[in-house]
């Protein structure tokens, strides 16, 4: 630590510490990033977990969705995301019959297929085509707005013009999404894989009247418009080392092993008390 005071303390250099951090510094302020743990990144880090295997493995986030390309490309990041072959595979029995629902990101034919192989037809495969048309149309309005204010509901829902829109709008935003699924599809597997997407670390279900489930389903369908999940090259610990590196370009200072001990607020000056 090269002085006693700092435009911008930053606690935490997660990876929205460390865009903050690249962002504050190019703009010419002097920023300190204190972390309390021994490494950066927070969940998008690569860690060794198994002692006795040399191999660092993303622990905890895995996946490249919300990250804007807009940041990405404002820091220069150098990142290589790859597209995954398969969307999802889900085994399943169907009279004695043991096969799997695979939904491809790159054969839309192979999709189908597997639909037939599960329901006898491609109807359901059109039926979830149509449904997710819905996030795709949220995603396309709203995504923009994420680098912004946060909007009112009000004034948001007035960007939902046309009808496809306002039917997004209202399955997603108004009413419990178990309503729309079970409008848009038939069949209980399909139902099911839908909404695993709503209830992933979420304790909930499709007609909860908080509407968390909604919320968690959107968050994993808006991302930068398109909602694919997409793979880092080199794992988690390549996007954190890579926003570390252009922190530091930008002059911030990162210090880990950082014990915070008091927050002062008053009306002239905020300051941190740690070792």
């Amino acid at each position: 630590m090269n002085r006693s005071k700092y435009d911008v303390v930053i606690l935490g250099a997660g990876h929205n510490g460390l865009v903050a951090a690249s962002y504050l510094g190019r703009a010419g302020l002097s920023v300190l990033l204190l972390e309390k743990n021994d490494y950066i990144g927070g969940a998008t880090t690569s860690q060794k977990i198994f002692p006795d295997y040399d191999a660092c493995l993303s622990r905890y986030a895995y996946l490249v969705s919300l990250f804007p390309q807009k940041i990405i490309r404002d820091l220069g990041l150098n990142l290589e995301l790859r597209r995954r072959a398969t969307a999802s595979f889900t085994p399943y029995v169907n009279h004695g019959y043991h096969g799997g629902l695979l939904l491809s990101n790159l054969d839309e034919e192979l999709s189908q297929k597997s639909f037939v192989e599960l329901t006898g037809s491609d109807a359901e495969f059109e039926r979830l085509k149509k449904f997710y048309v819905l996030p795709r149309k949220f995603a396309e309005q709203i995504w923009d707005s994420m680098l912004e204010p946060l909007v009112a509901k009000e004034e948001m829902a007035r960007w939902f013009v046309d009808e496809i829109a306002r039917e997004a709008w209202r399955s997603l935003v108004e009413e419990p999404l178990g309503n729309a699924i079970e409008r848009y599809l038939q069949n209980d597997l399909v139902r099911g894989l839908v909404f695993t997407d709503a209830k992933i670390g979420v304790l909930t279900q499709p007609y909860d009247s908080s509407l968390v489930q909604n919320r968690c389903f959107l968050y994993h369908l808006i991302g930068n418009k398109t909602g694919e999940w997409k793979v880092p090259v080199g794992g988690m610990g390549a996007v954190s080392s890579e926003l570390e590196r252009v922190a530091r370009k930008a002059g911030a200072e990162i210090l880990t092993n950082v014990n915070l001990h008091a927050l002062n607020v008053t009306d002239k000056t905020r300051s941190v008390e740690f070792r």
